[in-house]
């Protein structure tokens, strides 16, 4: 019975944790001035591009906060554009896209800004691009690409916990049911 209590009283806990599919959220800062957002989202759309096909590509923004941001309209229609079909909610066919978009200051200016997006492209993997910009929204350098495998989620995880102990406490049972296992309480191979 402790085996299978302990379970269940993980599980309830751990009940209203990362049960969705998104790669956490997205994050806009503030943006550079003039034609730099553009820029920065055609940048990130012909990443994408790159790496996923867009005519057969079916991708959910993870929304930030501010949801009209310069740079998530700009995001949007370029994956548009280029044949990315938008979805407004996570499944499990699509790309999960969240970014993060904010300023890099250099002695309490705004100098450059900086595109970070984690993609979600199966249940347990992804890919993590970062780049830097200028202020005009060019790159300054190559691009960072990590390969992720996404941690599954801690109600998956409980759920996988609880059916282990189950299946152990009934394995467990019928053992001592046969009387290979002693009696949990006064350790004796008799039935109570």
């Amino acid at each position: 019975m402790r085996i299978v209590i302990f379970p269940l009283l993980l599980l309830v806990l751990l009940a209203s944790g990362c049960a969705g599919r998104e790669p956490m959220g997205s994050y806009c800062g503030p943006l550079p001035e003039g034609n730099a957002v553009a820029a920065i989202a055609a940048d990130a759309v012909d990443c994408l591009s790159s790496l996923y096909p867009p005519g057969h590509t079916s991708v959910h923004l993870v929304p930030a906060k501010d949801e009209g941001n310069k740079f998530a309209q700009a995001f949007e229609n370029g994956l548009r554009t280029k044949g990315f079909t938008l979805i407004p909610d996570a499944q499990t066919d699509t790309l999960a896209i969240a970014y993060t978009l904010d300023a890099i200051f250099e002695k309490g200016e705004k100098s450059s800004w900086y595109l970070h997006l984690r993609i979600l492209d199966s249940e347990d993997n992804g890919k993590s691009i970062a780049r830097a910009y200028t202020a005009s929204g060019q790159p300054e350098a190559g691009q960072s690409r990590t390969e992720i495998e996404f941690k599954r989620s801690l109600l998956q995880k409980s759920r996988q916990i609880v059916t282990k102990s189950k299946e152990a406490a009934g394995v467990w049972q019928g053992q001592r049911a046969h009387g290979k296992l002693p009696c949990p309480y006064c350790l004796r191979a008799e039935h109570h």
